[in-house]
């Protein structure tokens, strides 16, 4: 006969010793609370019951029926599953057969361990899988024969076989790590804002040697004639295509303005020559006193691209005389 106890048992955290779990011939069916644990000695497995069935607690497999893809067991030790190559199915006691060189073998197993369904999954006659052993040293996944394409919604990636490309695609950022090399011909991007951390960019980076080759940017105008920012190698200067708001034609290649600057006099000199190296005769020319920040003027003549002489009817002092150029066209 047992001592019934009715109300909870607490040791407070010393060793319950020497003690033997309840021994029962079956599953208890009256009475089930969860978290009741013991030995079905039928059974020789300790159970708990989890508030719907008994479970065994036990853990340990008691017997392996050892063939060419499983090895080990018994009432001890390691048990080991060897799938050798994409040939081997998977086969259970009950006869089933799963797994084939279209097909990958699935099963589900639970808590304790234990297997309780297994099933197969087709595999996409796009798909191959070749193992170590029919390839050497190689372990090789080869989806399709043309595009291998990315796609898909929340968190899942898909896969579509179409023409030639390669195509990633994800509802949100795709971020590359590492630096992105392209060695295409072409590269498009087809985003309407684009969004540079380097603060140069730098074209014709594959030049060499003497340079030959423009360089600049175009905007695409549709049905109109484009305009352009461009360096101009054979001439040594920046221009730009844009609106000849004068006349006709409606588009010009312009020079981008420049500019020079200088103080000139030295008390005896009435024709001083100005070397700005602009390289036209297309100049401005405007002087102001360095001493009164006045507009003076004086004859000036463009005597070359790259000079102008300046005459005054008497030689001003020395650096009095500022001297502003810039080029037009």
């Amino acid at each position: 006969m047992a001592l019934s106890y009715l109300t909870d048992i607490n040791l407070n955290k010393n060793e319950l010793q020497n003690a033997v779990i309840q021994n029962l011939g079956s599953d208890p069916t009256q009475g089930l609370v969860a978290g009741w644990v013991f030995y079905n000695s039928t059974d020789n497995e300790l159970k708990v019951y989890d508030g719907s069935a008994w479970t065994n607690i036990g853990g340990d497999i008691t017997s392996v029926i050892a063939g060419t893809g499983i090895s080990g067991g018994g009432t001890a030790g390691a048990v080991t599953l060897n799938l050798a190559d994409t040939s081997t199915n998977m086969t259970t006691t009950n006869g089933g057969s799963y797994g084939s060189a279209t097909a990958i073998p699935t099963f589900t197993v639970d808590r304790q361990g234990r297997l309780t369904a297994a099933g197969t999954v087709a595999i996409s006659t796009d798909l191959t899988i070749k193992d170590a052993e029919s390839t050497p040293n190689s372990d090789v996944v080869s989806v399709g024969t043309d595009e291998l394409v990315f796609e898909g919604t929340a968190n899942e990636v898909t896969t579509l076989v179409t023409s030639n490309k390669v195509k990633f695609g994800l509802p949100d950022n795709v971020t590359i790590a590492g630096n992105l090399i392209v060695n295409g011909t072409t590269t498009t991007v087809n985003s309407n804002t684009v969004n540079i951390g380097d603060n140069i960019l730098l074209l014709n980076a594959d030049e060499t040697g003497t340079p030959s080759q423009d360089a600049g940017f175009e905007v695409e105008r549709g049905n109109q004639t484009n305009v352009s920012l461009i360096w101009d190698e054979s001439e040594g200067d920046w221009s730009f295509k844009a609106y000849n708001h004068a006349g006709t034609p409606a588009l010009v290649d312009y020079k981008i303005p420049t500019t020079f600057s200088a103080s000139i006099g030295d008390g005896s000199a009435t024709s001083i020559a100005v070397a700005h190296n602009l390289g036209s005769r297309d100049v401005i020319v405007q002087l102001f006193d360095n001493s009164s920040f006045d507009t003076v003027y004086a004859d000036v003549v463009r005597t070359d691209t790259n000079t102008v002489t300046i005459g005054f009817a008497s030689a001003p002092t020395s650096n009095d005389i500022r001297v502003l150029i810039s080029t037009i066209g």
